[in-house]
């Protein structure tokens, strides 16, 4: 899921003239389905709540097909306030968030399935919202930053990203063709390239450094934490200052459809009792994540 959050390209280019019609006005379609208000989900007695799939500590499904995770307990939570049950459904995510808010939230899966009354975890980034009017982006309820972790009795009490510069043997582990990929790749005049050890996903880049394949791990707090709680290391956690180009922290949220405005509040209400009770807390602590509020 990329943080830089640029516009979707998404287009009907390439496809037969029928395809593109089809598509088209399967797109329309889809789009004139009504919202679920919040008295109508309540009439259901079902909150659908779309939550990204594989996706540690936030969400991941388990072998019996159970959905887990930060995010799901949330939207249980959540649901439980409103005084129905949460219908969890796992989704992978699309090229760009605005795809994922489109498919999930107004539109519904190109390839079929049903909308989601809320998507969590969205980015809270005055760009995205701006550009998905259709959708109501807002409710925060988390504060996610990349951090670094280092290996103190390989590389010092006073180690930094030096460590890993040309010359030197100590590798770093994040996940590839993230906003941390670029800024390891092309920091300090790309000095540290060479040392860099990407991987397809955060969970291999966790496992080369428990391992002891790197000294380094960076990425965002919450999978580091949860990657590491429980393991004795000595390790000392920082966080790089990134260029303007890079975004390094952003504020978590959910998104509704813009006519169903009142089931964003009530959503809204409930986190903010979740807040207050420490019920929040409580869910990313069960998870090895520290809870950090919205900035």
């Amino acid at each position: 899921m990329s943080v830089s959050f640029p516009a979707s390209l998404a287009g009907c280019r390439g496809w037969g003239l029928l395809a593109a019609a089809l598509f088209c006005l399967g797109f329309a379609a889809a789009g004139a389905a009504q919202a679920r208000p919040l008295d109508e989900v309540r009439e259901d007695g079902s909150l659908r709540v779309v939550v990204y799939t594989d996706f540690k500590p936030f969400a991941w499904e388990t072998e019996e097909g159970k959905v887990v995770g930060i995010d799901a307990d949330i939207a249980r939570a959540i649901a439980q306030k409103l005084g129905i049950k949460a219908d969890i459904i796992a989704r992978g995510a699309g090229e760009e968030v605005d795809d994922d808010i489109r498919s999930n939230i107004w539109q519904g899966p190109r390839t079929g399935g049903v909308k989601g009354d809320v998507l969590m975890h969205v980015p809270m980034d005055r760009e995205l919202i701006a550009r998905n009017n259709l959708a109501a982006i807002s409710n925060a309820y988390y504060h996610e930053h990349v951090i670094l972790a280092l290996k103190t009795d390989v590389l010092g009490a006073d180690a930094t990203l030096d460590a890993f510069a040309d010359g030197k043997s100590n590798k770093i582990a994040c996940q590839f063709a993230t906003s941390t990929h670029y800024f390891l790749a092309f920091t300090q005049d790309g000095k540290l390239r060479n040392n860099v050890s990407p991987f397809v996903k955060f969970e291999g880049a966790a496992e080369n450094f428990l391992e002891g394949g790197s000294a380094g791990l960076m990425g965002r707090r919450a999978q580091i934490e949860a990657a590491l709680h429980g393991k004795d290391l000595q390790l000392q956690f920082s966080e790089p200052e990134f260029p303007d180009t890079l975004r390094s922290k952003w504020n978590i949220g959910t998104a509704v459809r813009e006519d169903s405005r009142d089931l964003g509040y009530a959503i809204g209400g409930a986190l903010s009792e979740m807040k207050s009770s420490g019920e929040l807390a409580k869910i990313f602590e069960k998870y090895g994540v520290s809870y950090v509020a919205p900035k």
